[in-house]
């Protein structure tokens, strides 16, 4: 039995590469992606405007931009409403925004963040902290000295021509200090529940996850008929597979439409995610994910030679879109270029257009790309598979 398993296994070539190349490639691809969910090595978008002009506003945000750790535009136009806007789209994973002279009294320094992405918040101000250290510790001395007054009493005048001279030299010499005093106010663009953000995300991220292996299993019942000879019978008609082909994809829509109601209709009881307040929108999104699962899971089976071989390719696929496209970690904590790559996947229009719907009211202007895309993957993917049912043999 184990020479037979070993020579069945070594005859399907398309098995055994599967059995052992993909592991690895599986394994390189988790590995980039989740390697920067520890928030060492993110390199977060954020936009940055300077509302005051004043020399050390400008210093500031000049080494903001340049910092390296980071992604960071300066916002157009530069005002406060602009990074607002930025961040609530999700055009950028925070705002940095220099409100008022740096040195001066108050809190000069915005941080502007969405919930969905909170890990964005504290990240920002971690990196402005290290370039407040790094370029600007004049600032960070004038205000440890202003803070300090109330304990300390007022400075003597050669106390202050010395802490003048002192200022003077970190400008010229920027050297980093021990502990930076609370410059930053953090504020959410959206105000709803609080973890909402979070629960509409992952629920499209879960939607499209188990769409896609439900539409898998109904798939593999194409492999099931030609083992069992339907196909052949079928092959002999008038008409072929194409209108299997079709009755399944339209299954399938219909399977993965209801699965993700139920998914949502969860949502809605248990968080109170607005699903029935945008049902008119949540319906045509819903539609062009189960289609694109749908079409999807199609191709892959059909391409398949044997039952087997379409099951590992199918979890290989499913998974990689899903790590890739954000159902498992979110897209802005991967690298940038996995970021970029993840719009290559289903997953990341899915969980986009779900989450602007229900967390960022969007409407149909936000939402059409999603549908145009998500639809063409199904499309696609339903003409693979008719293609390549017309050549199915036992």
């Amino acid at each position: 039995m184990f020479r037979v398993m070993a020579l069945d296994l070594w005859r399907d070539r398309p098995a055994l590469a599967m059995t052992f190349l993909l592991p690895s490639m599986v394994f390189l691809i988790f590995s980039a992606v989740f390697s920067g969910a520890t928030g060492v090595d993110v390199k977060l978008n954020v936009a940055v405007a300077d509302l005051v002009h004043t020399p050390a506003s400008m210093r500031l945000a000049k080494a903001f931009l340049a910092d390296t750790d980071l992604r960071p535009q300066r916002a157009s136009p530069e005002t406060l409403a602009a990074v607002r806007d930025a961040v609530r789209a999700g055009k950028v994973d925070a705002g940095f925004v220099i409100q008022s002279d740096p040195p001066a009294a108050g809190t000069p320094l915005l941080i502007l963040s969405d919930p969905s992405r909170a890990v964005a918040a504290p990240l920002t101000e971690a990196r402005a902290r290290e370039v407040l250290q790094r370029d600007a510790p004049d600032v960070l001395l004038t205000r440890t000295i202003r803070d300090l007054a109330p304990a300390t009493g007022p400075l003597t005048a050669d106390q202050q021509d010395n802490v003048d001279a002192a200022v003077e030299q970190l400008v010229d010499k920027p050297s980093s200090q021990p502990k930076t005093p609370p410059l930053f106010l953090q504020v959410d663009v959206v105000n709803a529940k609080h973890g909402g953000a979070s629960i509409a995300y992952y629920a499209g991220a879960v939607t499209i996850l188990f769409a896609m292996f439900a539409a898998t299993h109904g798939a593999l019942t194409l492999i099931d008929e030609r083992r069992s000879g339907i196909a052949d019978r079928i092959l002999a008609g008038r008409h072929g597979m194409g209108p299997v082909v079709t009755g399944k994809f339209l299954f399938l829509i219909v399977q993965g439409a209801a699965q993700a109601a139920v998914i949502f209709a969860t949502a809605q009881l248990v968080y109170a995610v607005p699903t029935l307040q945008h049902f008119g929108l949540w319906l045509p999104t819903t539609a062009a994910t189960a289609a694109a699962a749908g079409g999807l899971a199609l191709a892959l089976v059909t391409l398949c030679r044997t039952r087997e071989q379409a099951q590992m390719l199918s979890t290989f696929v499913i998974l990689i879109l899903a790590a890739i496209g954000g159902s498992m970690v979110p897209r802005f904590l991967m690298p940038p270029w996995l970021q970029d790559l993840g719009w290559w996947t289903p997953h990341a229009w899915v969980i986009d257009a779900y989450q602007g719907l229900l967390w960022r009211d969007d409407g149909p202007a936000a939402l059409y790309k999603a549908w145009i895309v998500l639809t063409l993957i199904g499309v696609a993917g339903f003409a693979v598979a008719q293609i390549a049912s017309r050549r199915i043999r036992t």
